[in-house]
Parts: structure tokens; sequence; C-alpha cells
């Protein structure tokens, strides 16, 4: 039976699509990570109250890190870290050595120098510091310097009046549209128990360039002619055009959690891995996708990528 389609000015929600690719992801049955790799993320043994400002911290500062022609890649102890894993095994390292780093007074007077220092040649460093600052200057004035206090003062609802989301808005890192930083740090910290949400139905996928890929490679969105040529010729997409494009890709994914009965934390977990190390943007390798049989990419052969959006600090 055919469902009926739905959208906005870029494209529409397939859900014939979204269906076919449910049925696929509750056959994977995606579980949850805990986020304890030392490489990244802080001991469970250490203070609670350092691990919620190391999680709001580092989700602040996660968004786009690899430029054309401005790669953020580095060596450490003769391993490679690219994009995200560099980030976040920076962020482990600087815990390691100074773990008052992340307490909001120091990240309150943080200066761009200081973020330069510790996460070298990011394209925008700068910003970087300041979305740190506001983070430790309003927890601080706002929550009496305990991001484990602004946390709990959810009563562990994601949303509603008080819950996660409403209070992440307070803070200028998290005010993307489509809320990914929002949903990233909500998964991290009922992944790891810092706070254990009740009303995990309402949770979101955190959508980036990759969930965004997946999505229009698999067909779950499609996109207006218009748009499409926008993609395929790699013309800018403006930011109301970024949030329509990516609020359809949330609810896409959002709808094959429903239907999978997957849960969006850990849906969000197999399908950011997917897009990294299978569904990447050159020559991804379709041998080793479990959604392949469902995918409209891999049946004409044409691997668009994502649309281009890259100056922000959304995602």
């Amino acid at each position: 039976m055919r469902i009926s389609y739905v959208g906005n000015d870029v494209g529409w929600v397939n859900y014939d699509k979204v269906i076919e690719v449910a049925d696929l992801v509750s056959g994977i049955r995606p579980v949850q990570d805990n986020y304890v790799n030392p490489d990244y993320y802080p001991s469970v043994e250490l203070d609670l109250e350092i691990q919620a400002t190391y999680f709001m911290a580092m989700v602040a500062i996660d968004h786009r890190l690899n430029l054309p022609g401005h790669p953020y890649e580095a060596l450490i102890n003769g391993k490679s870290y690219v994009g995200s894993d560099l980030l976040w095994k920076l962020g482990a390292e600087k815990l390691k050595n100074d773990e008052s780093f992340f307490t909001p007074s120091r990240l309150a007077n943080l200066k761009p120098s200081d973020v330069k220092d510790w996460l070298g040649d990011v394209w925008d460093y700068g910003v970087r510091a300041f979305l740190l600052s506001d983070l430790g200057v309003k927890i601080t004035s706002l929550f009496n310097s305990s991001t484990l206090s602004a946390l709990r003062s959810t009563g562990g609802r994601l949303l509603g009046a008080g819950g996660l989301v409403e209070l992440m808005r307070n803070f200028t890192a998290y005010t993307d549209p489509v809320e990914k930083k929002t949903y990233l740090l909500a998964k991290f910290i009922h992944g790891r128990g810092i706070i254990r949400f009740t009303d995990i139905n309402n949770a979101q996928v955190a959508v980036d360039n990759h969930l965004t890929r997946v999505a229009i490679r698999l067909g779950l969105v499609e996109l207006n002619q218009r748009f499409m040529n926008m993609v395929t010729s790699g013309i800018p997409f403006t930011p109301k055009d970024d949030v329509n494009l990516r609020s359809l890709v949330r609810d896409s994914w959002k709808i094959v959690s429903m239907y999978s009965h997957t849960d969006a934390f850990s849906l969000d977990d197999y399908l950011w891995n997917l897009g990294r190390s299978v569904c990447i943007r050159d020559k991804p390798n379709c041998g080793k996708c479990q959604l392949r049989k469902a995918c409209n990419a891999y049946k004409s052969g044409s691997f668009i990528n994502e649309h281009v959006f890259y100056s922000t600090f959304w995602y």
C-alpha cells in the first residue's frame, strides 16, 4: 500500500522507502554504545560533575572539522586521528592532563589562543573558543557553576517545559534549529547513565552530514529538482534550506525508529558509524552495507553526496 508523501520547499519524505528501510533496521537490532572508550571519553570513575561538563563542552564544539583544502588530522602516539576522532582524542588527553580545564570557571575564561594551542589547526578555533566561553559563563551564572545541576533540572525529560531541549537553548552552541548537538549530548549522557531520560520515545537522531548523506542515497528523502541540482553541482544551501532539508532527514529517521522499534539513540549510533565507515563520500563500500537492498543509490549506481553548507557551528 502506498503511503502519502509529505515535505517542505526542499523535498519530501518517501514513506514507502521509510518502511522498507525500517524493516531492514528491525532485523539488524542496533544497540546503543555506552561511550567508555578511553581514547575519547572520561573514566566512569571520574567525578560526575566533571563528566557532565566534559560531555557538554565537547559536544558544544563538535561540528564541521574538515573543509576542502583544510583537513583536520594528526598522528598521536603512532595512530592517525581524523575529524571528530581527533577532536575527542584531544579532549580526552586534555582531561587526563588538566582535569580542571573542564570546569565552568575555566571554560568561561578561555581565549581563542587557548583553543588553538589545545586543538591545533582547526579552521574556526575562535568560534569554538566563544562557544566554550559562553557555556562556562552561563553555567556559572544560571546554574551556580554546576553542569550536573543544570542537567538534573530537566527531571530526566527531553521535551516539555524545563526539559533538555528547552534547557540547551540557553547556550549558543546548542541553537541549531534541528537540535543536532542537543540530541548528541542527550545520547551521550543517557548512554553513560549521567541522566537517564524517561521519555526516550521523544528522542531524535543527531542530524549531521553523515545521516543526511545516507538518507538521500537510500531515498528516504527526495529533493525537488532545483535542490537536487544544487546538491550535484555543489551550490551551497542557505541556512533556511539547510534547516528544511535536515528537518526532513530527522523526520524520516524518526519514522524509521518508530517502525523498526529501535530507539533513536541506538539508531543514531548505527547510522553515524555507517556513514563514516561504509556509506562514505568517496567510493562507498556497498558490499558491507546492511541497508543496500533498500538503497536507491546502490540500485542506480549513482552516489550523490550531502548538500554543501560549510560555515556553521550547528553540526
